[in-house]
């Protein structure tokens, strides 16, 4: 029987991760994608709406709007979502650490345009765990993650029942280094801990709906096999702990799907755009193991945000994917496979072992775990390519040039100008003027309470957007009932290295550190590693510091060298503000290394404004930076 002849499956949810500067120019986007034939919305916030600051905070400026749409309170969310049907339209959030605040703005949003919760459908993150060891936006402690994390899915399942209140992520496990079974492994152990922690508050009937409303958000390679059975794994091993750990049968895995970004290359990004296509297969192939939405990147995601152009390509691959292929017309075309049932198999055991041990030590223990194996594992992978173990087209084999990016525009910046933080803040400090003060300080010291007396944040959290509250303002009452902002610190003891060669006739003493909101922490880690596999004395400042904090971390550590990882396009004005510092402070001899998500046409004005050395995305061999930090400790010493 031919394909056409046959009952056709559901299809997938059509995505695009979209959202820039603010929220009416993230309108226009929107609306001009779903004219496009995109059948759900996925909303990318910036930094800054991320990390619970306001666009006129001090650690907002240079990067409001830049990696996503600015979303500060209510207003915002009414122009952001402006002419979209919220009772037809499925939305999905990728927001953590202020998941509940932004998900009371949508509740509020839909009951001032008359639509009852339970009419809404769509997927809020909310999940903090990866935040931690991955993804970099935690705000809160593991402590108070968990309870904002556990008290919006027991209250969305209570009154938004078609919502699904955590989407349990595996993807950014595999983004920083993790295999198929450790993916599975870790989002799993993470949906067991959290399932652990919900059921003695709910009875039994109010926790199997919970069960059947946890979503997960996964990764898909381009190792086709052992993608392939990752996806089968993920949905049969879920089904099988449902019935086992919490007597719940039938229970449907729900998942997005967005495909590998850590395989797109800077080099020869062309190459990208067969990937996406090849590494989307995995998440589409296997009737009985299909996700139900799909989101592509850019295919030049490892230099930019995508611009129109490129989220309509990724639109149209999908289309072509899901419209041309037939691929939903057929039954399970893996059933009966020895090779795919074979790894589908020892998948699952793998990943079982791991969620079990996950299970086992509890939340806070696990993502000190989570962070030591990911390290090294992403250290491991860096020293395969640097190796040529791994082999990836147009990075370490068939290096020359494919021609077509050079006919292309350039990518968008990924930052907005100061200009644009300051006509935020100057808006945000109107919508403040406006709003109701009596109404709002009541819904402040409600939420202040509820915070401070372990009571549930929901509602007061939803009466705080109704009167006008701030993400600024919610993060800091939160932060002041739950002990304040949470930092963590690299841990590089557990991983092991290569031979380590001294170049210098003394120790050369580095400062790393991340500037700017942006939280992924991959390449400082395997910089540090690489740094201390030289002989280097390597200092881990932090994540999210301004550049006063870095300067006075390499001041305190006495360092020779300051390196400045910046991901969120604010490179520029972060320069700027680092080198002020060193000409205030006086310290003449220190050095500043910077690198990150930087163009290659940037590269020459931050050389101009005084860095002494730009790492640019150009550069894929961590071995060449070393050695290029090593050449700049040494222009004033001698050789061993």
């Amino acid at each position: 029987m031919k394909a056409s002849d046959r009952k056709t499956l559901p299809p997938w949810i059509i995505r695009t991760y979209a959202g820039f500067g603010n929220a009416e120019e993230s309108n226009r986007r929107y609306r001009e994608n779903l004219r496009s034939g995109q059948t759900g919305l996925s909303i990318a916030f910036d930094l800054p709406t991320q990390n619970g600051y306001n666009p006129g905070d001090d650690m907002a400026r240079g990067e409001v709007g830049g990696c996503g749409v600015s979303i500060a309170h209510l207003g915002d969310m009414r122009t952001l979502l402006d002419g979209i049907d919220l009772a037809t339209i499925n939305t999905s959030m990728t927001i953590n650490a202020t998941a509940p605040f932004h998900l009371a703005l949508y509740l509020v949003l839909a009951e001032q345009r008359g639509i009852t919760w339970d009419r809404l459908r769509g997927t809020v993150q909310n999940d903090l765990m990866k935040e931690f060891v991955a993804r970099g936006t935690s705000v809160f402690s593991p402590e108070a993650s968990l309870r904002l994390s556990t008290d919006l899915v027991i209250f969305t399942s209570e009154h938004v029942p078609h919502w699904n209140p955590i989407n349990v992520c595996g993807y950014h496990y595999m983004e920083s280094g993790a295999g198929p079974a450790e993916e599975i492994g870790y989002a799993f152990g993470n949906a067991m801990i959290l399932l652990d922690t919900i059921r003695p508050k709910l009875s039994d009937e109010a926790f199997e709906r919970v069960v059947r409303r946890i979503s997960f958000f996964i990764n898909s390679g381009i190792e086709l096999v052992p993608e392939i059975c990752k996806v089968r794994a993920y949905s049969q091993l879920w089904r099988e702990l449902c019935e086992s750990e919490y007597r719940i049968n039938d229970v449907a895995f729900r998942a997005g799907c967005q495909v590998r970004s850590l395989s797109l290359t800077a080099a020869q990004p062309e190459n990208n755009i067969v990937r996406i296509a090849l590494e989307a297969l995995p998440a589409i192939l296997s009737a009985s193991a299909r996700v139900n939405a799909l989101q592509l990147p850019g295919f030049r995601e490892a230099l930019s945000l995508p611009d129109q152009m490129e989220q309509t390509l990724s639109l149209r691959t999908q289309q072509i994917l899901q419209r041309e292929t037939r691929i939903t017309g057929y039954d399970d075309i893996f059933e009966g496979s020895k090779v795919i049932e074979h790894v589908t198999t020892e998948t699952k055991e793998s990943a079982l072992e791991i969620a079990t041990r996950m299970r086992s030590v509890g939340y806070a223990e696990s993502i000190r775990m989570l962070g030591s194996e990911l390290t090294k594992a992403m250290s491991e992978r860096q020293q395969r390519i640097e190796a040529g173990v791994e082999r990836i087209v147009g990075v370490n084999e068939f290096q020359e040039p494919v021609g077509l990016i050079d006919h292309l525009p350039d990518p968008p910046a990924t930052a907005r100008n100061k200009q644009f933080g300051n006509q935020r803040a100057a808006d945000l400090q109107k919508w403040i003027e406006a709003r109701d003060k009596t109404k709002f300080e009541v819904a402040r010291s409600a939420l202040a309470l509820a915070i401070s007396s372990k009571k549930e944040i929901m509602n007061a959290t939803i009466e705080f957007a109704k009167t006008g509250g701030t993400v600024g303002e919610w993060s800091s009452i939160v932060e002041a009932g739950s002990g304040g902002r949470y930092s963590m610190q690299l841990d590089l003891h557990s991983v092991g290295g290569g031979d380590i060669t001294r170049r210098t006739s003394r120790p050369v003493r580095i400062v790393l550190g991340k500037a700017g909101l942006d939280g992924h922490t991959n390449a400082i880690k395997t910089l540090a590693i690489a740094c201390r596999n030289a002989g280097m004395e390597v200092v881990f400042a932090g994540s999210k510091l301004s550049p006063e904090k870095l300067m006075n971390a390499a001041l305190e550590e006495d360092a020779e060298i300051l390196g400045v990882s910046c991901l969120s396009g604010a490179h520029l004005s972060i320069a700027a503000e680092l080198l002020e510092n060193k000409n205030r402070i006086g310290c003449s001899s220190l050095r500043i290394v910077m690198g990150g998500t930087i163009p290659e046409q940037d590269k020459k004005a931050l050389l101009d404004l005084g860095i002494d050395l730009v790492i640019s995305q150009s550069t894929t061999s961590f071995k060449t930076i070393v050695n290029e930090i090593l050449e700049i400790a040494l222009q004033e010493q001698s050789p061993v």
